[in-house]
């Protein structure tokens, strides 16, 4: 793992490294962290004549673009459709349409949603071919540009799965969230008093729980699947701006409280991402420390700086200009350039920040494919707190894509760590796994949307 380029407050850090196979498939970021913008100011940055109005111009893009809420809830085109038949699905071979495991692909903001399969083969040099599970919409999929759904599933709990969900409202400080709220099936847990709070990552929305919904459901557990600040639908902050899980765990506390107040007594937190980020500052301010059973992270945000400096390096942004952003996001006069309500306090994000305050036990599945989030800081993480952490490198997988990859060994993994943390009557080896097959039929009123 590289070092960082600015030094933290009351730290001394040492040389970190990757966990064996790490960085072996490391490569310039795409899609959320990339940025035309950012892309030109880099090249600016580098010529000889540069003048210090376009070094600041520059850092400031830099520095807003994670910052920058994505509201959007339609997937952009990242797959070229090349050919559709009644049972595979032709496309260009990306990175991610080559991967083994489950892909879904979304047009028309989700007029059109289906889910692929395996990989078949490769119909020409420049395409592949993967089995076409199902059509979710009434509308098919065509030929011509789509968006890859990590998610894999769409809509609703109740739309996707068949679950009963309700539509709750969480009080969190800067006004209300909505919520799914999907009780357990059966309930071995103890009438509705243990449940599972889960956050999603920066960019995406509360479908990103849909993989594990059918799983928490069978085994039992309430759900609680949360939006936070700047999310479609949900209040605003002040600035209008993502603080990186810095004040967004405000509304995952928000969640706890709307838990106990309705019967929790055990709270599983998961989060995704910066979900995952969120998760772990909740598990370190939150004022219920004593009702948190366990975390589970996916592919989290430990370290924040890390990330940055690692996209940064990635557009081959010039040292100037990295610390000139991190600047901005991190001090008082920089926070007013960016429009930051206050200065980010990254060092307050980082393994040893947390590994010298985690008091819950952790299971933390980290994809080593993943070029979104580097994997060295969650081995840091778990290396430095090995008597609560669990960490699981989960090969072949890209960003928050393990379920995807290999969706039955990811739902054991998951029901190994609630099984053994909470004590549940429930064989884990007899569980038929994954809990909904990724080619079930479509239900009756499912939709394509992303929610």
């Amino acid at each position: 793992m590289m070092r960082l380029i600015t030094s933290r407050t009351a730290s001394t850090r040492p040389e970190r490294r990757d966990p064996e196979g790490a960085g072996a498939a490391r490569q310039a970021p795409r899609g959320r962290w990339s940025n035309t913008l950012v892309v030109g100011a880099v090249g600016a940055v580098g010529a000889f004549t540069l003048s210090a109005a376009a070094l600041t111009a520059a850092a400031r893009v830099m520095a807003r673009i994670p910052l920058t809420p994505q509201m959007s809830r339609h997937a952009r085109p990242d797959q070229a459709v090349r050919a559709v038949h009644a049972d595979r699905v032709h496309l260009d071979a990306t990175a991610e349409a080559r991967r083994e495991g489950y892909l879904a692909l979304r047009q028309s903001g989700g007029a059109a949603h289906v889910r692929l399969g395996t990989v078949l083969g490769r119909p020409t040099p420049t395409t592949v071919a993967r089995s076409l599970l199902a059509q979710d919409t009434d509308t098919p999929l065509e030929v011509g540009p789509a968006g890859s759904d990590g998610f894999f599933w769409a809509g609703t709990p109740e739309t996707a799965h068949g679950l009963p969900t309700t539509e709750v409202e969480i009080s969190s400080p800067v006004g209300p969230m909505p919520a799914w709220l999907v009780p357990g099936d059966g309930d071995p847990a103890a009438d509705g008093e243990t449940w599972v709070v889960l956050t999603h990552g920066h960019g995406a929305t509360r479908g990103e729980a849909l993989r594990v919904l059918p799983l928490l459901h069978s085994l039992g557990l309430t759900t609680l699947t949360l939006t936070y600040r700047n999310d479609t639908g949900a209040a605003v902050s002040a600035d209008s701006m993502h603080h990186l899980g810095l004040d967004e765990w405000e509304d995952t506390e928000a969640g706890i409280e709307y838990a106990l107040a309705h019967g929790a007594r055990r709270i599983v937190l998961m989060g995704w991402s910066m979900g995952g980020g969120i998760t772990l500052r909740t598990s370190l301010h939150t004022a219920h420390p004593e009702a948190i059973s366990g975390l589970v992270l996916d592919s989290p945000a430990v370290d924040w700086q890390d990330i940055l400096t690692y996209h940064a390096k990635a557009l081959r942004a010039p040292a100037p200009l990295r610390r000139l952003a991190l600047w901005m996001m991190t001090s008082v006069l920089g926070a007013r350039v960016v429009r930051l309500h206050e200065p980010l306090a990254l060092s307050e994000m980082h393994a040893e920040h947390f590994a010298a305050r985690l008091d819950h036990p952790t299971l933390l599945i980290h994809a080593l494919e993943d070029t979104t989030v580097p994997t060295g800081p969650s081995a840091h993480l778990a290396s430095l707190r090995p008597d609560l952490v669990r960490f699981v490198p989960f090969a072949g997988a890209s960003h928050t894509r393990e379920w995807n990859r290999d969706p039955e060994r990811y739902e054991r993994l998951l029901a190994e760590h609630l099984v053994g943390l909470l004590g549940l009557e429930v064989d884990v080896e007899a569980l038929q796994l994954p809990t909904r097959s990724p080619a079930a039929a479509p239900l009756e009123g499912s939709i394509g949307t992303r929610v």
